[in-house]
C-alpha cells in the first residue's frame, strides 16, 4: 500500500506527453477499432491498452485515472519484492528490498507514465516470486502458475520474456526442479509465441531509436534505475559492494544462496540480450525498456543492505539515505512540465478549457520541429477538449485512420470550416522563436526547436484570408496558443493587438 501510495502522490500533476497521448487514444475507442489499430501497430502496448479501454467507461479520462492503474501495479511489484526476500532471506531483507523498490526513480517514474511499464515491472516481480516459492517449497503448483504467468508478463511487454532466460539459468545453477522449469516454462513461451510473432512484425515501431553509442555506459549506470538520482545510484553501488564483502566473510545458508542466482541474472541476462540485439542489429534497447529489472536490482540492494549490519536500525538509516537521494528526481517527476522535452499538453489543455466558450472553434497548425507529431495530439490526450470546442481543423480521426494520431485538415479546408461556424478559433501551435535552439532528450536524441512564426504559416495566412485576425497569442511552454476572431469592417491581421505577422 506505501508503494501505491508513494506512486500515485501527484502524479496528476505532470502533463501528459505523446506517448500516453497514444495509450489514450488507443484505449479510447470502439473494441473493433483498438483490434484494427493492435493488429498494425502497438501491440505491445495492447493489453494494457485494453486495460485502460474498460478502465475509463468506468471513470472518465484525465491525467490521475490514467495514471493511477500504474500505481496499484506497482503495489503488486512492491508485495512481490518483499515476499521473494522473506522466502530467501528472511523478513529484514524482506523489507530492505521492498523499500528500495518503492522508492527507485525508475518506478516513481512509471507510476506517472500511463503505459505499460509499470504493469511489466510487476509482472517480473511476481515472475520471480513464483520461482523462489516454487524451488524452495518444491511443490508443483507453482510451476503450474509460472507457466501463465510467463505468458501474462510477456503480453503485457514483451522484453519481459528474457526474464524465463535468467530463470533458467537460475534453475540450472541452484540445481532444484529443471524438468519442473523447462516444462513450464516451454508452456508459458509457446502460449505466447504468436504475441511475440505480432510484436515482431511491428518492429518498425522502434527504428526512431538511435544506434548505440558511448552514453550507453551512462544509462546502464544511472538512467535505467535512477534517473536523475546519480547519488542514489552511487549510493546503491557501495551499499553492494560493502554487502558483497560481507557476504563472503560470513557465508550464506543454502536457502540464501539462491538470492543471488535469482537476482543477479534477473538484472544482468535482459539487459545482455537486449545490448547483444542492438549491437549486431538495429537498436532495440532504451533505459524505460528494461524497467522490468528493477525488482531484481532492488532485491539485490535490499540483501547488500541487511547483510553489512544485524542492526535494524542501522538499516533503517540506510533507507532513509536513499530516500533523501532519490527526493529530488521524486520531485522532478512531479512537475507540471516534468515529463520528457517538458511536454505541456496538459497546460495547453487547461488553458484552452479555461479561457474558450462551449462552441468556439479549435485547430491545431502541424508545423513543428521538435517531436514526431502534431500538436493535435494534444486532442487525442485530452478528448474533454472536442466535448467543449468544435475541432474544424480535424483531418481525420485516430480510430478512422487505425492509428495512434488523428491528422489535421489541410488548411484551405481548415479555413472553410471556420469561414462556415466560427466566430473564434483557438489555435495550438508551436511557439515564436528567433533563434534555434536545442534540448537534450532522455531518448538519447536533441529536440531542435527552429525559428518559427505561427504569422509565417499556410495556417495563419488561410484563416486571415477569410476574414480572421489575431487578437492574441499566449505561449505556455513549448506551445502557443493563438486566438483569432472574424475581422469586423475595415481590420486587418494586426490592427486589434499589434500582434506581429511576420
Amino acid at each position: 500500500m506505501a508503494t501505491v501510495l508513494v506512486g500515485a502522490a501527484f502524479s496528476w500533476v505532470p502533463s501528459l506527453w505523446w506517448d500516453e497521448a497514444a495509450t489514450i487514444s488507443a484505449a479510447n475507442r470502439p473494441l473493433d477499432g483498438f483490434v484494427a489499430l493492435h493488429a498494425q501497430r502497438d501491440a505491445v502496448h495492447a493489453l494494457h491498452n485494453l486495460l485502460l479501454h474498460g478502465w475509463f467507461s468506468l471513470v472518465g479520462i484525465d491525467e490521475f485515472t490514467a495514471r493511477i492503474p500504474g500505481a496499484v501495479a506497482l503495489g503488486v511489484g512492491a508485495a512481490a519484492v518483499t515476499a521473494t526476500g522473506r522466502i530467501l532471506a528472511g523478513p529484514r531483507v524482506a523489507v530492505a528490498a521492498g523499500v528500495l523498490f518503492a522508492l527507485t526513480p525508475r518506478v516513481t517514474w512509471a507510476a506517472t507514465e500511463a503505459r505499460s511499464y509499470a504493469f511489466a515491472i510487476a509482472g517480473a516481480a511476481v515472475l520471480s516470486w513464483l520461482v523462489a516459492a516454487a524451488i524452495t517449497s518444491g511443490h508443483a503448483r507453482w510451476w503450474v502458475l509460472y507457466a501463465p504467468m510467463v505468458t501474462l508478463a510477456t503480453v503485457t511487454f514483451v522484453y519481459t520474456a528474457t526474464l524465463v532466460v535468467a530463470h533458467a539459468v537460475t534453475v540450472l545453477a541452484v540445481r532444484r526442479d529443471r524438468l519442473r522449469f523447462l516444462v513450464s516454462a516451454a508452456v508459458g513461451s509457446v502460449a505466447a509465441a504468436p504475441f511475440v510473432f505480432l510484436v515482431w512484425s511491428q518492429k518498425k515501431q522502434v527504428s526512431w531509436i538511435p544506434p548505440l553509442d558511448g552514453t550507453v555506459v551512462r544509462t546502464v549506470l544511472l538512467d535505467q534505475w535512477f534517473p536523475q538520482a546519480p547519488w542514489a545510484a552511487a549510493m546503491c553501488a557501495v551499499i553492494v559492494v560493502v554487502g558483497s564483502v560481507c557476504v563472503v566473510a560470513s557465508g550464506v545458508g543454502a536457502r540464501e544462496r539462491i538470492l543471488p542466482w535469482l537476482a543477479v541474472p534477473g538484472v544482468v541476462v535482459p539487459m545482455a540480450l537486449l545490448l547483444a540485439v542492438s549491437v549486431v542489429s538495429e537498436n532495440i534497447y532504451l533505459d524505460r525498456y528494461v524497467a522490468f529489472t528493477v525488482p531484481s536490482m532492488a532485491l539485490s540492494a535490499g540483501w547488500m543492505l541487511a547483510r553489512i549490519t544485524a542492526r535494524g536500525w542501522v538499516v533503517a538509516v540506510g533507507l532513509a539515505a536513499v530516500a533523501v537521494a532519490v527526493a529530488p528526481a521524486y520531485v522532478a517527476q512531479r512537475q507540471p512540465f516534468g515529463k520528457p522535452g517538458g511536454s505541456d499538453y496538459t497546460a495547453v489543455a487547461d488553458r484552452l478549457l479555461e479561457v474558450s466558450r462551449p462552441g468556439d472553434c479549435l485547430a491545431f497548425e502541424p508545423t513543428v520541429s521538435w517531436q514526431p507529431t502534431s500538436p493535435r495530439s494534444v486532442a487525442d490526450a485530452r478528448p474533454d477538449l472536442a466535448e467543449r470546442l468544435d475541432d474544424v481543423g480535424l483531418g481525420r480521426s485516430a480510430a478512422e485512420r487505425d492509428n495512434l494520431w488523428s491528422s489535421d485538415a489541410p488548411p484551405d479546408v481548415l479555413a472553410e470550416r471556420a469561414a462556415d461556424r466560427c466566430d473564434v478559433v483557438w489555435v495550438v501551435a508551436d511557439r515564436d522563436r528567433d533563434t534555434a535552439w536545442r534540448l537534450w532528450h532522455p531518448n538519447n536524441v536533441w529536440w531542435r526547436f527552429e525559428p518559427y512564426r505561427f504569422a509565417g504559416t499556410d495556417t495563419y495566412r488561410a484563416l486571415t484570408g477569410v476574414g480572421f485576425v489575431v487578437v492574441d497569442a499566449e505561449p505556455v511552454h513549448h506551445l502557443q496558443i493563438v486566438r483569432l476572431e472574424r475581422a469586423g469592417p475595415g481590420e486587418d491581421a494586426v490592427e486589434r493587438t499589434g500582434v506581429p505577422t511576420g
